[in-house]
């Protein structure tokens, strides 16, 4: 309602207009502030997909099969997942930006700038850290679907010769497909709604060039002096729920029609 309304503060009067969504669209498609936020936000929304999805699965699969170490592997990808965000933050941001630099010029003598004040590193570090803070729950989640796979049909096709990746192929991941594709098409919202991390590391002052829409909500909503910069940020975010909303179904409707089948 908020996205239809224009807030007075002075006098505390509310009038109803479409003004906001006009702003909101213009804004959104036209300003030289957002065309790169909505960059970096599909950006980042791809490339953790597709390298945290794979590794998550790897992994999974590793841990299920109860290899050598497994049992490590567990708790070293869970525990950033149960320790405070901000304590994690601070020790990648202590490792990265003291520890690495200082390693370079003690053993190599080479001089650089920390992995996150570096303009040419700083995106590719911020997406590392997002794989490494989610394996924890896509590991929880894809193991407890493996284990969930019926012990007997494992040992059928250990039986009928199948090999370690023939398994994971058409035994592990048909299995576990509907955590996955649920993952997947749940996963479209964070185009707009991921921070990739940046208030962890840079607070309100992230540069331009990595900011994403979830960081740019975040940062206007909680900086925002009065009621009446609220309509204008609830537009925009009426007019991504408008996108994101038909896209979530279709991604749904796609990965359930071609998806592997347990058959």
């Amino acid at each position: 309602l908020m996205a239809f309304q224009r807030i007075d503060v002075k006098n505390g009067t509310v009038t109803w207009t479409l003004d906001n969504i006009k702003n909101a669209f213009q804004m959104m498609t036209g300003s030289a502030e957002m065309i790169p936020i909505m960059q970096i936000s599909l950006l980042s929304y791809l490339l953790l997909t597709a390298i945290g999805v794979p590794l998550g699965l790897f992994f999974s699969y590793y841990i299920y099969k109860k290899l050598p170490l497994s049992g490590a592997f567990r708790v070293i990808l869970f525990l950033p997942s149960i320790m405070s965000a901000i304590v994690v933050a601070t020790i990648f941001q202590f490792f990265f930006e003291r520890a690495i630099p200082t390693i370079m010029l003690r053993f190599f003598n080479i001089e650089m700038l920390g992995l996150l004040e570096n303009p040419s590193t700083r995106f590719a570090t911020l997406i590392f850290y997002s794989v490494l803070l989610g394996f924890g729950t896509n590991v929880l989640m894809y193991t407890n679907g493996m284990n969930g796979i019926s012990q007997e049909i494992v040992e059928a096709s250990h039986l009928d010769g199948a090999s370690t990746l023939q398994e994971f192929l058409h035994i592990t991941m048909p299995g576990i497909y509907p955590t996955l594709s649920m993952y997947l098409f749940t996963g479209v919202a964070g185009i707009f709604t991921n921070q990739l991390n940046l208030y962890s590391f840079y607070g309100g002052s992230a540069p331009g060039s990595i900011q994403t829409y979830g960081y740019y909500f975040y940062v206007k909503t909680y900086g925002s002096k009065s009621m009446s910069e609220y309509p204008l940020l609830s537009a925009m975010g009426l007019l991504m729920t408008v996108v994101v909303v038909p896209v979530t179904l279709l991604v749904k409707r796609l990965l359930e029609k071609h998806g592997p089948k347990e058959e």
